[in-house]
């Protein structure tokens, strides 16, 4: 938890040091420019032996400052494996533990550039850079297996307006993390991941 604070803590210095050199660059604005907020729903498709995983649900909050074709966001999302997995082993002291479920958190900082527009729909394309962190083994406060890893994410985004800035957006990344647990014992996650998101901004 103090590694998640503590990256969430330097994520949003660069968002607002960024926002703010932004801000700077542009004197003039659209309707379309300024401070978003947004809530986003998906899931995500691991590609190699993490694909044991499944495809859970994701839920997050997403922050957003646009100007002009540039824009940056600070994302928070919740992963809960609704659907039971296949058997998970996760080795805790010298015994194997049997799992079929598990919980994971991440935080980033996004970076789009809109590539075309035309009246409503623009296209984005961008990456991300942030922490995530997955629980295999929490059954109390005193013990918790889990794996933390850095991740770079690129992707490209479609947003479509409703409103005068009100807007749905489907963003597809490739997260690129590793959250292969130490030991031989356990179920090998080694692999990337592909996320798919609907996010609804105002």
């Amino acid at each position: 938890m103090k590694i998640i604070l503590k990256s969430a803590s330097v994520l949003v210095a660069m968002l607002l040091f960024s926002a703010t050199q932004l801000l700077a660059q542009h004197s003039s604005y659209t309707e379309r420019d300024g401070f978003y907020l947004g809530l986003s729903a998906g899931t995500w498709f691991p590609d190699g032996k993490n694909k044991v995983l499944g495809n859970p649900l994701m839920g997050g909050l997403i922050m957003e400052l646009k100007s002009a074709k540039a824009a940056f966001s600070l994302v928070f999302d919740i992963i809960v494996n609704v659907k039971k997995t296949d058997t998970l082993l996760i080795k805790y002291n010298s015994e194997l533990i049997k799992r079929n479920n598990y919980a994971a958190g991440q935080i980033g900082l996004d970076f789009d550039y809109q590539l075309y527009a035309k009246e409503k729909f623009s296209l984005e394309a961008g990456s991300g850079l942030g922490y995530g962190n997955i629980t295999y083994y929490n059954p109390n406060k005193d013990i918790d297996v889990n794996k933390g890893s850095l991740y770079v994410s690129p992707g490209l985004s479609f947003r479509y307006y409703v409103g005068a800035k009100s807007h749905f957006k489907f963003r597809t990344q490739y997260y690129i993390a590793n959250y292969k647990l130490k030991d031989r014992e356990s179920t090998n996650f080694k692999g990337n991941y592909l996320t798919t998101k609907i996010i609804y901004s105002w």
